[in-house]
């Protein structure tokens, strides 16, 4: 009788609510069947009552769970390192340029060409808060000089290393492979990926981002992993470029959100017009949304067949003049509605929520979609969880007038968004007059548009995503096995 012998490997998480998705869609319980998986968390977060009230059934996915210090040191210095590195790098990408210019100018009307006379009014009338944010950044901007940055890091990289004791356990654990749950350049990330590569014998290391953009629009990795897993075929030369990885270690593996066999059927349930937000400034999306309300009342007969919903889920925020505008708003229309979960602070990317408001409000959230018949959606993740269901996706990005920090310069900005002009079933609407257009046609005549693997799409697939994730570990295990023989 042959024994299968499993492999045994070591997923790292900063927090507990890089496992929301992932438990949800009982990735764990899956992973669990054909490898031995030992989850380690911070001490703090295994003390936590948020732990405790975790279900069982995910608990016991794991061979094991240890806890790791991850001091304050270690915390601050790995923020400090993302930051430093952004400004370092920001030639490798035009998302690191887009990341530091909102970092000084969003929110304060600069235009995108903001080195004109226009952009130079705008910038000396936000003086006071200019030089606020300038002094806010300058620590990390000295840091991120290429006369600093190569000492600083060594030193910095090494206090992240003093205050988490990941390569401790790595060595006590002995894992085949470490699995790194990555929202940013966090210290916890930086020392699992060294704990792997210093071990007396290298241990791989797969980074999984925990979000759409995580992996390209944050900062480079001063460590690299083994392999990193990333969204979609379209990211993999955009984070091989940035992170100074070979494009072979970069893998496309979809998301934990999108399983295989997803229906993209139109039903009968299918018949509200979804509107979606992506930024805690809730009123930069006034000029679309009135578009969108004027597209509503028009009296001609297209438009009059729609007999649904329209709901406005805005980003979630706790901000108060955001919240304001979107109480305000919603008082002067007659047709549209805010989202329940938005309206009581309870969404699945609320924080400080539990475990079973997030998954509660996660699927919420996805029978909203599930509703639409086409969505309305700035650039966020909605456009992946969208498109993955078939749902066409309207991108309102208007051209004219942009100002830093809008969904135009977002669009032209970020890698992860460039892809979208060339995704199927997602349409750019630069001004209100194709944003009308296509309203129309799709509320007059609604359809599903089934997904493929075009530009931001990975979603035809036969194997469920924990599958994906066990193909990547067998071959850098095989990878890892063809090297020791040769050695």
């Amino acid at each position: 009788m042959t024994v299968v012998v499993k492999n045994k490997i070591l997923v790292v998480a900063g927090n507990l609510s890089h496992l929301d998705q992932f438990v949800i869609h009982r990735f764990f319980e899956e992973l669990s069947k054909s490898a031995d998986v030992l989850l380690a968390l911070p001490q703090s977060e295994v003390e936590s009552q948020r732990w405790a009230n975790l279900p069982s059934e995910f608990k016991d996915s794991f061979l094991k769970v240890v806890s790791y210090e991850y001091g304050s040191k270690s915390k601050s210095t790995g923020s400090q390192l993302g930051e430093a590195s952004t400004f370092r790098f920001r030639k490798l990408a035009s998302g690191y340029q887009t990341r530091i210019r909102n970092k000084y100018f969003i929110g304060l009307q600069i235009p995108d060409h903001w080195m004109t006379i226009r952009g130079t009014f705008a910038i000396f009338k936000n003086f006071s808060e200019m030089r606020s944010r300038t002094i806010k950044e300058f620590p990390s901007f000295v840091r991120g000089l290429k006369m600093f940055f190569w000492i600083w890091s060594r030193r910095a990289t090494n206090r992240i290393f003093s205050d988490c004791n990941l390569a401790e356990i790595a060595v006590t654990e002995s894992p085949d492979a470490i699995l790194i749950l990555m929202q940013r350049q966090a210290g916890f990330v930086v020392a699992a990926i060294n704990s792997g590569s210093k071990s007396q014998i290298p241990i791989p290391t797969l980074v999984i981002p925990v979000k759409w953009d995580n992996a390209s629009s944050k900062s480079p990795l001063v460590k690299k992993p083994t392999r990193m897993l990333v969204y979609n075929q379209q990211l993999v030369e955009v984070c091989s470029r940035m992170h100074g990885m070979p494009a072979k270690s970069v893998i496309p593996v979809g998301s934990v959100e999108v399983g295989a066999q997803r229906s993209t059927e139109l039903t009968a349930g299918a018949k509200n017009l979804v509107l979606i937000g992506s930024t805690s400034d809730s009123s930069s999306s006034e000029p679309w949304l009135n578009c969108v309300s004027k597209v509503l009342i028009r009296s001609d007969a297209l438009v009059n067949k729609f007999s649904g919903q329209v709901i406005w889920r805005p980003y979630p925020t706790a901000d108060s003049k955001s919240l304001q505008f979107m109480n305000n708003f919603i008082e002067s229309q007659s047709k549209i509605e805010l989202d329940q979960d938005i309206k009581s602070g309870i969404s699945h990317r609320a924080q400080g929520i539990s475990f079973s408001d997030t998954s509660s409000a996660y699927f919420k959230y996805c029978e909203l979609l599930n509703s639409a018949v086409v969505v309305v959606s700035e650039g966020t993740s909605a456009i992946v969880d969208s498109r993955a269901r078939g749902i066409p996706v309207i991108v309102p990005a208007f051209k004219k007038d942009a100002v830093i920090g809008s969904q135009w310069c977002n669009l032209t900005g970020y890698e992860h968004l460039q892809g979208l002009r060339t995704t199927t079933g997602v349409f750019i609407a630069e001004d209100e007059e194709q944003l009308t257009r296509l309203l129309v046609d799709f509320l007059d005549n609604p359809r599903r548009i089934p997904p493929d693997n075009s530009g931001e799409n990975i979603f035809v697939d036969h194997r469920s995503y924990a599958q994906r994730v066990l193909d990547a570990v067998s071959d850098v295990m095989a990878e890892k096995s063809a090297l020791q023989k040769t050695s």
